[in-house]
Order: C-alpha cells, then sequence, then structure tokens
C-alpha cells in the first residue's frame, strides 16, 4: 500500500513500498523520483504503517534488517539518510526522535482519505471521455490545491527572508564516505561517491589539531559555504550544527557537538 505524506516546504510525497521508490511533488508542479535503499525503505514503511506509535529501536532493527547482525550505528545513519530526503535534517519534525524510547513518524505530515489521493503521480492530462460526470468534478478539486500552493509559497518566502541555507527536494540521492579516527567514525556526504570523498579530503585537511580523545559518530554535509554537523554521542544522545569553516575552526566546532552532557 502506497504512502502519502507532506514535506515542510510544501511538497507532497508518495512512497511505494513495494518498489521503494519516493516520488515528491514540488508546490510549482515538479516531480522528483528517487529509489530508497533496502534499510531506508523498511524502516520509512514501518513508520508509516502506523502514524504517531513509536517504535522502538529494538522493533525497528528487527524489522529494518530480519535477524542480521548490524553495527550500533546503522539505524543512526539509516535514519539520518531518510531525514535528509525529507528535508527534516535539521528539526526533526517529521521523522521524530522520542528519547530513550524509539522514533515516530509525526502524523500532522500524512494525508489520507481523499486528499492523499489528489497526489498526482504524473502530469499526463486525461481526455474527458464523460462530459456531463467529468464537469463538475474539476471545479471542486482545484480550489484547495491552488490554496495549498498559496501556502507554500508564502513559507518558501519567509523562509528565503531568514537566510538559511535552501532546502532542496531534488536530491535523488546521498553516498557517503567515511572514516575512523580512534574512537570517532567520521562520515562525509555528498550526492555522489567523489563528491563525499572530496569534502572528507577538505575534512581531513582542517582536522590537524582535532583532539584524539574525541568518541561518537559525525556526519558532515556542506551547503554553499556552510557545513551542516549531525553528532551522535557516547551516550546515544545527538546534536545538530550549522556554521561557516571560515569563521570557526572545524576541529572546536566538532569537540563542541560531541560534549556529553553531565
Amino acid at each position: 500500500m502506497s504512502h502519502s505524506f507532506t514535506l515542510k516546504n510544501g511538497s507532497r510525497a508518495l512512497f511505494n513500498p513495494d518498489d521503494s521508490t519516493l516520488s515528491i511533488t514540488t508546490p510549482l508542479g515538479e516531480v522528483q523520483h528517487s529509489t530508497l535503499g533496502r534499510a531506508e525503505s523498511r524502516l520509512l514503511d514501518l513508520l508509516l504503517a502506523e502514524p504517531g506509535v513509536i517504535k522502538t529501536r529494538e522493533q525497528i532493527i528487527e524489522h529494518t534488517w530480519n535477524d542480521r547482525v548490524v553495527a550500533s550505528g546503522s539505524l543512526n545513519q539509516v535514519v539520518f539518510s531518510l531525514r535528509n530526503l525529507l528535508n527534516d535534517s535539521r528539526d526533526h519534525d517529521i521523522l521524530m526522535t522520542i528519547p530513550r524510547r524509539g522514533y515516530r513518524f509525526n502524523p500532522l505530515y500524512v494525508r489520507n482519505g481523499a486528499d492523499a489521493e489528489a497526489a498526482p503521480t504524473a502530469i499526463e492530462p486525461e481526455p474527458l471521455t464523460a462530459p456531463v460526470a467529468a464537469a463538475p468534478a474539476a471545479p471542486i478539486k482545484e480550489p484547495p490545491n491552488w490554496l495549498r500552493l498559496g501556502y507554500a509559497f508564502t513559507l518558501l518566502m519567509c523562509l528565503a527572508t531568514l537566510a538559511h541555507f535552501s532546502l532542496s527536494s531534488k536530491t535523488p540521492s546521498i553516498e557517503v564516505a567515511s572514516t575512523q579516527r580512534g574512537n570517532l567514525t567520521l562520515s562525509t556526504l555528498g550526492s555522489t561517491q567523489d563528491q563525499a570523498q572530496a569534502l572528507g579530503s577538505a575534512v581531513d585537511k582542517q582536522l590537524h589539531n582535532l583532539p584524539r580523545d574525541l568518541a561518537g559518530q559525525v556526519w558532515i554535509h556542506q551547503s554553499k559555504s556552510n557545513y551542516s554537523i549531525s553528532c551522535i554521542r557516547t551516550d546515544q544522545t545527538t546534536r545538530n550544527l550549522l556554521f561557516n569553516p571560515q569563521q570557526r575552526q572545524l576541529a572546536d566546532v566538532l569537540a563542541q557537538c560531541l560534549e556529553v552532557s553531565l
């Protein structure tokens, strides 16, 4: 069964777990299709099957990997990848973390009933074969779409005035390049493997003064001149930071991001 939901930038998403496809329709009507990895697809299907219901880490790992032995950070990486695809990497409003319990999909973003059926899967007009029945149907569905478009446009304009980095729904995939520094796992992300490795090389040159006792997991993504950093500390708490590497040293930011609260 397909699942329909909205994103925070006004886009509409349709996920088909049978073939792991995620189709996102922007407020301007552009449709972007991407194929999720097996783990991302099974996790998203599990959470969307019961929106609002908390799934524990144990339930998710058992469902997603079918009793396979996986690294402790595998689930965190899958959640991180999904949030990036859903433009939810900063405040986690859609795929929500419930501290010490697990994860849940925010039911406020789920579309169901007639509203879900209105989501377009292709921009291709069909000829009208029944003029009497089809004529009144068109004006009934048009107002909600235009109203939704107006709200989405207003939201996008507000976001632009805040000078935050733009949230794009056009990212088809995420590639990861990982390195190990003692007890610290450092992963850089890009739309291709070459981009991820290039960012990794650039990051490595900035970490000559990195404290050797740091531990945890770090994901770094570059957006224009800024770095977006997500950290998972040794106590399993998380933190997200956005900064300009020309204004602050990366090593200092990583130390701050990985600092465990006492």
